[in-house]
């Protein structure tokens, strides 16, 4: 028995099951639509679907893949790359108001994509720009969330 991914397992459920019972209290739908509850009863139910999987593998060793690696951390390189998503993620959310969405996900992409190990200067030039109206499109048009414009008042 693998003490360690039971016990994860174990805390998984319980957390899932928290949220669960947290989400059961809101309206799963309002007027015809998925309400403040939908969302978050779905993804209780993943967390603790994965905590008894995990649970199950800590019990019952023979469940994992007999030719399953194991997990290695990674080496310095790797761990400057988080540094780099996570500092390119609280830079983002410290200038979305001031730059706008437009701006500010285009050079998060940008990070992001270079931080990956992507250095074609043709690829650093096209996605993040069309993936940040990509999602502008998707938010701001389709689904009329509210975008921060920053900068880029002029465009209504």
């Amino acid at each position: 028995m693998n003490k360690a991914e039971t016990g994860a397992g174990a805390v998984f459920v319980a957390i899932g099951a928290w949220m669960l019972l947290e989400a059961i209290r809101m309206p799963y739908f309002v007027e015809g639509v998925p309400g403040p509850g939908f969302l978050p009863l779905w993804i209780a139910l993943g967390i603790m679907v994965s905590g008894v999987v995990l649970t199950a593998k800590g019990f019952w060793p023979r469940l994992t893949a007999p030719d399953a690696e194991s997990v290695t951390w990674p080496q310095t390189a790797g761990w400057w790359r988080v540094a780099l998503m996570l500092g390119a993620l609280a830079v983002s959310l410290v200038v979305l108001d001031k730059l706008g969405f437009m701006v500010t996900t285009t050079l998060f992409m940008a990070v992001v994509v270079f931080g990956l190990g992507v250095r074609s200067w043709r690829v650093l030039a096209t996605v993040p720009p069309v993936s940040a109206v990509a999602l502008y499109v998707i938010f701001a048009v389709w689904l009329r969330v509210p975008l921060p414009k920053g900068i880029l008042t002029f465009f209504g």
